[in-house]
Protein backbone atom coordinates (compact mmCIF):
# COMPACT_ATOMS: atom_id res chain seq x y z
CA UNK A 1 0.00 0.00 0.00
CA UNK A 2 2.80 2.39 0.86
CA UNK A 3 4.43 1.84 -2.52
CA UNK A 4 1.11 2.33 -4.28
CA UNK A 5 0.45 5.63 -2.50
CA UNK A 6 3.93 6.88 -3.23
CA UNK A 7 3.70 5.84 -6.88
CA UNK A 8 0.31 7.34 -7.62
CA UNK A 9 2.03 10.40 -8.98
CA UNK A 10 4.03 8.27 -11.40
CA UNK A 11 1.80 8.75 -14.43
CA UNK A 12 1.67 12.50 -13.95
CA UNK A 13 5.44 12.55 -13.71
CA UNK A 14 5.95 10.46 -16.83
CA UNK A 15 3.49 12.45 -18.90
CA UNK A 16 4.99 15.77 -17.83
CA UNK A 17 8.45 14.47 -18.68
CA UNK A 18 7.39 13.40 -22.15
CA UNK A 19 5.55 16.63 -22.83
CA UNK A 20 8.61 18.63 -21.80
CA UNK A 21 10.93 16.63 -24.01
CA UNK A 22 8.65 17.29 -26.96
CA UNK A 23 8.28 21.00 -26.23
CA UNK A 24 12.04 21.33 -25.83
CA UNK A 25 12.60 20.13 -29.37
CA UNK A 26 13.32 16.45 -28.73
CA UNK A 27 12.84 14.72 -32.07
CA UNK A 28 11.24 11.50 -30.82
CA UNK A 29 7.52 11.42 -30.18
CA UNK A 30 5.91 9.20 -27.54
CA UNK A 31 5.17 6.42 -29.99
CA UNK A 32 8.80 6.25 -30.99
CA UNK A 33 9.80 6.31 -27.32
CA UNK A 34 7.64 3.27 -26.73
CA UNK A 35 8.68 1.33 -29.82
CA UNK A 36 12.44 1.84 -29.51
CA UNK A 37 14.37 -1.37 -28.87
CA UNK A 38 14.06 -5.08 -29.58
CA UNK A 39 14.65 -8.57 -28.16
CA UNK A 40 17.92 -10.06 -29.38
CA UNK A 41 16.60 -13.64 -29.44
CA UNK A 42 14.20 -14.39 -32.31
CA UNK A 43 12.50 -17.52 -30.97
CA UNK A 44 12.09 -17.93 -27.23
CA UNK A 45 9.96 -19.19 -24.37
CA UNK A 46 11.42 -18.55 -20.93
CA UNK A 47 10.24 -18.52 -17.34
CA UNK A 48 11.37 -16.38 -14.41
CA UNK A 49 10.22 -16.55 -10.77
CA UNK A 50 8.89 -13.45 -9.07
CA UNK A 51 8.42 -12.31 -5.51
CA UNK A 52 4.89 -11.25 -4.67
CA UNK A 53 5.05 -8.90 -1.70
CA UNK A 54 2.09 -6.78 -0.56
CA UNK A 55 0.50 -7.52 -3.95
CA UNK A 56 3.42 -6.09 -5.90
CA UNK A 57 5.45 -8.13 -8.42
CA UNK A 58 9.25 -8.03 -8.13
CA UNK A 59 11.59 -9.65 -10.65
CA UNK A 60 15.34 -9.91 -11.04
CA UNK A 61 16.96 -8.15 -13.98
CA UNK A 62 20.58 -7.96 -15.05
CA UNK A 63 22.10 -4.72 -16.33
CA UNK A 64 25.79 -4.38 -17.13
CA UNK A 65 26.46 -7.75 -15.51
CA UNK A 66 24.82 -6.87 -12.16
CA UNK A 67 21.57 -8.16 -10.67
CA UNK A 68 18.87 -5.74 -9.60
CA UNK A 69 15.37 -5.88 -8.10
CA UNK A 70 12.70 -4.28 -10.31
CA UNK A 71 8.96 -3.79 -9.89
CA UNK A 72 6.87 -5.18 -12.77
CA UNK A 73 4.47 -2.37 -13.64
CA UNK A 74 2.24 -2.17 -16.73
CA UNK A 75 1.06 1.25 -15.51
CA UNK A 76 4.49 2.85 -15.85
CA UNK A 77 4.90 4.07 -19.39
CA UNK A 78 8.70 4.01 -19.55
CA UNK A 79 11.12 1.59 -17.87
CA UNK A 80 12.82 3.49 -15.06
CA UNK A 81 16.10 3.01 -13.22
CA UNK A 82 16.93 4.45 -9.83
CA UNK A 83 19.48 7.20 -10.35
CA UNK A 84 21.40 5.80 -7.37
CA UNK A 85 22.59 2.85 -9.48
CA UNK A 86 23.28 4.92 -12.61
CA UNK A 87 27.02 4.87 -11.97
CA UNK A 88 26.99 1.05 -12.03
CA UNK A 89 25.44 0.58 -15.47
CA UNK A 90 26.02 1.50 -19.10
CA UNK A 91 23.71 3.87 -20.95
CA UNK A 92 23.64 6.60 -23.57
CA UNK A 93 22.11 9.95 -22.57
CA UNK A 94 19.38 11.16 -24.90
CA UNK A 95 17.92 14.13 -23.02
CA UNK A 96 17.87 15.70 -19.57
CA UNK A 97 14.72 17.37 -18.28
CA UNK A 98 13.95 19.35 -15.12
CA UNK A 99 10.58 18.49 -13.60
CA UNK A 100 8.39 20.16 -11.04
CA UNK A 101 4.85 19.54 -9.89
CA UNK A 102 2.40 19.94 -7.05
CA UNK A 103 2.84 16.38 -5.80
CA UNK A 104 6.62 16.05 -6.01
CA UNK A 105 9.74 18.09 -5.46
CA UNK A 106 11.81 19.44 -8.34
CA UNK A 107 13.62 16.60 -10.04
CA UNK A 108 16.05 16.08 -12.86
CA UNK A 109 15.10 13.08 -15.01
CA UNK A 110 17.34 11.73 -17.72
CA UNK A 111 16.05 9.91 -20.79
CA UNK A 112 18.62 7.28 -21.79
CA UNK A 113 19.15 4.44 -24.22
CA UNK A 114 20.00 1.19 -22.43
CA UNK A 115 22.27 -1.14 -24.41
CA UNK A 116 20.91 -4.22 -22.65
CA UNK A 117 18.45 -5.29 -19.95
CA UNK A 118 18.43 -9.05 -19.38
CA UNK A 119 15.36 -10.82 -17.96
CA UNK A 120 15.51 -14.63 -17.64
CA UNK A 121 18.41 -14.70 -20.12
CA UNK A 122 16.43 -12.68 -22.66
CA UNK A 123 18.23 -9.62 -23.96
CA UNK A 124 16.11 -6.48 -24.37
CA UNK A 125 18.40 -4.20 -26.35
CA UNK A 126 18.49 -0.48 -27.16
CA UNK A 127 15.29 0.33 -25.26
CA UNK A 128 14.68 3.75 -23.79
CA UNK A 129 14.58 4.25 -20.04
CA UNK A 130 14.52 6.98 -17.45
CA UNK A 131 17.05 7.67 -14.75
CA UNK A 132 14.99 8.95 -11.84
CA UNK A 133 15.34 9.30 -8.10
CA UNK A 134 13.04 6.54 -6.83
CA UNK A 135 13.54 7.27 -3.15
CA UNK A 136 9.83 8.16 -2.90
CA UNK A 137 9.02 4.47 -3.47
CA UNK A 138 11.21 3.21 -0.64
CA UNK A 139 9.93 2.06 2.73
CA UNK A 140 11.77 0.05 5.40
CA UNK A 141 8.99 -2.55 5.38
CA UNK A 142 9.21 -3.19 1.64
CA UNK A 143 11.80 -4.61 -0.71
CA UNK A 144 14.56 -2.45 -2.11
CA UNK A 145 13.55 -1.14 -5.52
CA UNK A 146 16.29 -0.58 -8.09
CA UNK A 147 13.93 0.19 -10.92
CA UNK A 148 10.62 -0.38 -12.69
CA UNK A 149 9.98 -2.58 -15.71
CA UNK A 150 7.65 -0.38 -17.71
CA UNK A 151 5.23 -0.67 -20.56
CA UNK A 152 7.68 0.23 -23.33
CA UNK A 153 9.88 -2.81 -22.61
CA UNK A 154 6.98 -5.22 -22.06
CA UNK A 155 5.54 -4.52 -25.50
CA UNK A 156 8.54 -6.26 -27.10
CA UNK A 157 7.18 -9.69 -26.03
CA UNK A 158 4.16 -11.71 -24.93
CA UNK A 159 3.86 -12.26 -21.16
CA UNK A 160 2.05 -14.66 -18.84
CA UNK A 161 1.77 -13.95 -15.11
CA UNK A 162 1.11 -17.07 -13.06
CA UNK A 163 0.19 -15.86 -9.56
CA UNK A 164 -0.20 -19.43 -8.25
CA UNK A 165 3.24 -20.69 -9.33
CA UNK A 166 4.71 -17.18 -8.89
CA UNK A 167 6.41 -17.23 -12.26
CA UNK A 168 6.35 -15.00 -15.33
CA UNK A 169 6.60 -16.64 -18.75
CA UNK A 170 7.85 -14.67 -21.74
CA UNK A 171 7.58 -15.66 -25.39
CA UNK A 172 7.74 -14.25 -28.90
CA UNK A 173 4.55 -16.18 -29.80
CA UNK A 174 1.22 -16.02 -28.03
CA UNK A 175 0.32 -19.62 -28.91
CA UNK A 176 3.23 -20.87 -26.78
CA UNK A 177 1.06 -20.29 -23.70
CA UNK A 178 -1.37 -22.88 -22.41
CA UNK A 179 -5.08 -22.44 -21.63
CA UNK A 180 -5.78 -19.61 -24.09
CA UNK A 181 -8.71 -21.41 -25.84
CA UNK A 182 -10.62 -21.53 -22.55
CA UNK A 183 -9.67 -18.05 -21.36
CA UNK A 184 -11.98 -15.08 -20.94
CA UNK A 185 -10.89 -12.12 -23.05
CA UNK A 186 -10.52 -8.47 -22.09
CA UNK A 187 -9.67 -5.90 -24.73
CA UNK A 188 -7.04 -3.28 -23.96
CA UNK A 189 -8.11 0.10 -25.24
CA UNK A 190 -5.80 2.78 -26.56
CA UNK A 191 -3.09 2.39 -29.13
CA UNK A 192 -0.45 -0.17 -30.07
CA UNK A 193 1.95 1.66 -27.75
CA UNK A 194 1.90 3.28 -24.35
CA UNK A 195 -0.49 2.55 -21.52
CA UNK A 196 -3.45 0.20 -21.86
CA UNK A 197 -6.95 0.80 -20.51
CA UNK A 198 -9.79 -1.59 -19.72
CA UNK A 199 -13.47 -0.73 -20.14
CA UNK A 200 -15.34 -1.54 -16.92
CA UNK A 201 -19.13 -1.51 -17.08
CA UNK A 202 -20.70 -0.36 -13.84
CA UNK A 203 -24.37 0.61 -13.37
CA UNK A 204 -24.82 0.44 -17.18
CA UNK A 205 -22.00 2.92 -17.77
CA UNK A 206 -18.54 2.16 -19.13
CA UNK A 207 -15.45 3.65 -17.50
CA UNK A 208 -11.81 3.42 -18.55
CA UNK A 209 -9.49 1.92 -15.91
CA UNK A 210 -5.74 1.71 -16.33
CA UNK A 211 -4.37 -1.83 -16.68
CA UNK A 212 -1.94 -1.46 -13.81
CA UNK A 213 0.07 -4.35 -12.41
CA UNK A 214 1.91 -1.77 -10.34
CA UNK A 215 -1.25 -1.30 -8.25
CA UNK A 216 -1.88 -3.57 -5.30
CA UNK A 217 -5.59 -2.73 -5.32
CA UNK A 218 -8.52 -4.31 -7.13
CA UNK A 219 -10.81 -1.52 -8.38
CA UNK A 220 -9.48 1.90 -7.40
CA UNK A 221 -10.73 5.34 -8.42
CA UNK A 222 -10.63 8.96 -7.39
CA UNK A 223 -13.10 10.45 -4.90
CA UNK A 224 -14.82 12.16 -7.84
CA UNK A 225 -15.93 8.71 -9.05
CA UNK A 226 -18.59 8.70 -6.31
CA UNK A 227 -20.99 10.44 -8.69
CA UNK A 228 -21.22 7.21 -10.71
CA UNK A 229 -22.20 5.11 -7.69
CA UNK A 230 -25.62 4.57 -6.19
CA UNK A 231 -24.40 6.27 -3.03
CA UNK A 232 -24.39 9.64 -4.80
CA UNK A 233 -25.41 11.48 -1.67
CA UNK A 234 -22.71 9.84 0.43
CA UNK A 235 -20.19 12.22 1.94
CA UNK A 236 -16.59 11.13 1.57
CA UNK A 237 -15.16 11.66 5.02
CA UNK A 238 -11.96 9.67 4.76
CA UNK A 239 -8.84 9.53 2.62
CA UNK A 240 -9.83 6.05 1.47
CA UNK A 241 -13.30 4.46 1.44
CA UNK A 242 -14.77 1.32 -0.04
CA UNK A 243 -18.23 1.10 -1.62
CA UNK A 244 -20.21 -1.97 -2.79
CA UNK A 245 -21.05 -1.70 -6.48
CA UNK A 246 -22.92 -4.93 -7.22
CA UNK A 247 -22.40 -6.25 -10.74
CA UNK A 248 -19.32 -5.36 -12.77
CA UNK A 249 -18.66 -6.43 -16.35
CA UNK A 250 -15.14 -6.46 -17.80
CA UNK A 251 -14.94 -7.89 -21.31
CA UNK A 252 -16.23 -11.47 -21.11
CA UNK A 253 -16.07 -11.49 -17.30
CA UNK A 254 -19.05 -10.69 -15.08
CA UNK A 255 -18.60 -10.26 -11.34
CA UNK A 256 -21.10 -9.81 -8.53
CA UNK A 257 -20.88 -8.36 -5.03
CA UNK A 258 -17.74 -6.36 -5.71
CA UNK A 259 -16.51 -3.15 -4.15
CA UNK A 260 -14.59 -0.18 -5.43
CA UNK A 261 -12.08 1.80 -3.39
CA UNK A 262 -12.23 5.57 -3.70
CA UNK A 263 -9.07 7.35 -2.71
CA UNK A 264 -7.87 10.93 -2.82
CA UNK A 265 -5.42 11.67 -5.64
CA UNK A 266 -5.92 8.19 -7.12
CA UNK A 267 -6.40 7.35 -10.77
CA UNK A 268 -8.89 4.76 -12.05
CA UNK A 269 -6.84 1.57 -11.75
CA UNK A 270 -7.41 -2.16 -12.22
CA UNK A 271 -4.67 -3.85 -10.21
CA UNK A 272 -3.12 -7.03 -8.88
CA UNK A 273 -5.84 -7.73 -6.30
CA UNK A 274 -8.10 -8.40 -9.30
CA UNK A 275 -5.66 -10.17 -11.62
CA UNK A 276 -4.21 -12.47 -8.93
CA UNK A 277 -7.39 -14.53 -9.21
CA UNK A 278 -6.43 -15.51 -12.76
CA UNK A 279 -3.70 -16.90 -14.94
CA UNK A 280 -3.05 -13.70 -16.91
CA UNK A 281 -1.67 -13.70 -20.44
CA UNK A 282 -0.90 -10.42 -22.22
CA UNK A 283 -0.86 -10.07 -26.00
CA UNK A 284 0.43 -6.55 -26.62
CA UNK A 285 0.25 -6.91 -30.41
CA UNK A 286 -3.50 -7.55 -30.44
CA UNK A 287 -4.14 -5.64 -27.19
CA UNK A 288 -5.91 -8.58 -25.56
CA UNK A 289 -5.74 -9.92 -22.01
CA UNK A 290 -6.53 -13.63 -21.57
CA UNK A 291 -7.76 -14.65 -18.11
CA UNK A 292 -8.15 -18.20 -16.83
CA UNK A 293 -9.65 -18.28 -13.36
CA UNK A 294 -7.48 -19.98 -10.76
CA UNK A 295 -9.03 -23.10 -9.30
CA UNK A 296 -8.24 -21.99 -5.75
Amino acid sequence: TTIRKNMQRKIILIFIMLQLTLSNGFSQNRKQLSKKGYVKQKEYFVEIPFNYVNKHIYIEVVISGKKYNFVFDTGYEVTTIDSNIAKEIQYKIIKEVSLSGSSFADQKVTLVELPNIAIANLDFEETYGLLQDLSFTKNPATQKIDGIIGNNLMRKSKWQIDYVQKVIRISNKIDQFKNLPTAKKIELNNKDWGLGYVAIELNNQKHQFLFDLGSNGEFTANHSFVKFLKEKDTLLQQEKQSFPVGKIKIGEIELNDKSITLEKRASSLLGNAFFENYLLTIDWDKNILYLNQNTN
